[in-house]
């Protein structure tokens, strides 16, 4: 059933590359890969321009008796020093003390502040987790700005290739994770990045540009996230040609609007520059809008890069899961919650379950 809605949505194939090749080695991969990412600094996320940043950060507070008792608290400045000028943003960690350097989740968050509606701090410490977060509007704003504030403003663009802001809040959460890497009482090897709705299709394209990352969390991406254009409902390209959205990508992407069947690429190629380290998509049922099936099936057709590294990718029965289903087996996990577009509770005990199990 899966195999054969595949076929109907006649996807580019992910395993052939440029010169006609087929991909069945992890060498070929690697060049492939390459091209993937070439393909969609050009005709989705825009080029990163050559920044060369040089990342500090700042403890500005610290809590020692956080959450009860049970978490050291630091309020963070990140200051970078690039080539395009300063820039720095905020960020927000715990860390729990009954774990000696405890993995953690890089929540790339729609608020200032470290606990919100989508972010059950105290049980993601209880559960032996560090977690930092980062208010993506301090990077650049989700308005129609024409980019001339946050980061954007310090380096030119054009109407075509640039960078959009769905970049620069990816390249923030690798800034973050620049900081990270220098603190020797958290895992470095055990990072997650998650996102939901459009910082969900951030923190993916944050986990395809940034290998540092073991761990790629996207929730309810829907369109230019989790979920194949091709063959979708809800939530098409045309629906991003206007205001803020309109700035989430480059220029180049939303000229296949209407036209995605012609697209050089549809998300499995994003959701493939994630392997081999563990992927995992989530949806919720009654969110037609992102679409659950075409999410699922972005995340059976990105099984393919596991398979060359002699992985399993998402591991399903033959049919499309109904709520509540979670498939941990493989390195692409997947759960459909009951409910509407949100970011739950029961979304983040699935993650810690998965990490638990994959010790990613």
């Amino acid at each position: 059933m899966i195999e054969e809605e595949l076929k109907l949505r006649a996807l580019p194939d992910l395993l052939t590359m440029e010169d006609g090749t087929k991909v069945t080695e992890i060498t070929q991969w690697e060049k492939r890969r390459v091209e993937i990412r070439e393909i969609l600094d050009n005709f989705y996320a825009g080029i990163v321009p050559p920044l060369r940043a040089k990342t500090k950060g700042k403890v500005l507070v610290t809590d020692e008796e956080a959450f009860a008792g049970k978490a050291v608290y630091h309020h963070l400045d990140i200051e970078l020093d690039t080539v395009g000028g300063s820039f720095q943003f905020c960020a927000h960690m715990a860390l729990p003390k009954h774990v000696s350097k405890p993995p953690v989740f890089l929540y790339i968050s729609f608020e200032p502040e470290l606990v919100t509606e989508f972010s059950p701090v105290e049980e993601i410490i209880d559960a032996g987790y560090g977690f930092v977060s980062f208010y993506y509007q301090d990077v650049a704003p989700d308005t129609d700005s024409r980019f001339l504030n946050g980061v954007a403003k310090l380096y030119n663009r054009n109407p075509f290739d640039s960078w959009g802001t769905i970049s620069m809040w990816a390249w923030a959460a690798s800034r973050v994770m620049d900081y990270l890497q220098t603190l020797d009482f958290i895992d470095t090897e055990r990072i997650a990045v998650v996102g939901h709705s459009r910082l969900g299709k951030t923190a993916l394209w944050a986990g395809a540009c940034d290998q540092r990352f073991s761990m790629v969390i996207s929730n309810d991406s829907g369109g230019g996230g989790a979920a194949l254009f091709r063959g979708k409902v809800g939530e098409k390209l045309q629906n991003f040609n206007h205001g803020a959205s309109k700035y989430w990508f480059c220029g180049n992407f939303l000229d296949f609007a209407e036209n995605e069947e012609h697209m050089p690429f549809d998300q499995h190629f994003l959701l493939s520059l994630v392997a081999p380290r563990n992927l995992y998509v989530c949806s919720a049922a009654l969110d037609e809008w992102a679409d659950p099936v075409s999410e699922f099936l972005g995340a059976a057709a990105a099984s393919e890069a596991y398979e060359v590294f002699g992985m399993k990718g998402l591991v399903t029965p033959d049919q499309f899961p109904k709520a509540p289903t979670s498939l941990h087996e493989g390195q692409i996990g997947y759960h459909i919650r009951k409910g509407t577009h949100y970011l739950s509770r029961y979304d983040w005990n699935q993650f810690i379950e998965y990490r638990n199990l994959h010790r990613c």
